[in-house]
């Protein structure tokens, strides 16, 4: 009797606690729509995100980006996401996103939809001028991420 109220107690703890949201939620490594890894980790008293992986494992360059001299360099490595900081609620705010696939970056946000899935969010000007990605946590066994990299 008593274990079932504590086991109780703390499944509703940890279901407060979510809803309530943490900041360091957003700490992990992810997936995008595209299949491109990103871990996101604190840098200062905001969080970043940089390229450490990809499904495929294939090496992708930044072909697009508007300094002809980075167009070479590969992508593993780069911080892609930048300035996040914490709003609240499972949201973060502030940010900025660079696209390799156009060279463009973007005002970002970020919100938790639950613990293993995150709509990221670049726009312009205005949230409603953008697109969003939704992005899976992985884990740190995931094929082809680059273990060096990871903060």
């Amino acid at each position: 009797m008593i274990r079932s109220i504590l086991i109780t107690t703390l499944l509703a703890f940890g279901a407060t606690a979510w809803a309530a949201g943490s900041e360091n939620a957003i700490k992990g490594i992810w997936e995008t729509d595209t299949g491109g890894y990103v871990q996101i980790h604190k840098k200062g008293d905001a969080w970043v995100g940089t390229v450490v992986g990809s499904r495929s494992g294939e090496a992708r360059y930044d072909s697009e980006n508007p300094d002809q001299e980075l167009r070479g360099r590969r992508l593993l490595g780069v911080t892609v996401l930048k300035g996040l900081e914490y709003a609240g609620g499972n949201e973060w705010d502030d940010g900025s996103i660079y696209s390799p696939d156009n060279g463009k970056t973007y005002s970002a946000r970020a919100t938790l939809t639950d613990e293993n899935t995150l709509e990221a969010r670049g726009y312009l000007g205005i949230s409603l001028l953008g697109r969003s990605q939704t992005w899976q946590r992985v884990d740190r066994d995931a094929p082809n991420l680059e273990t060096d990299l990871l903060k």
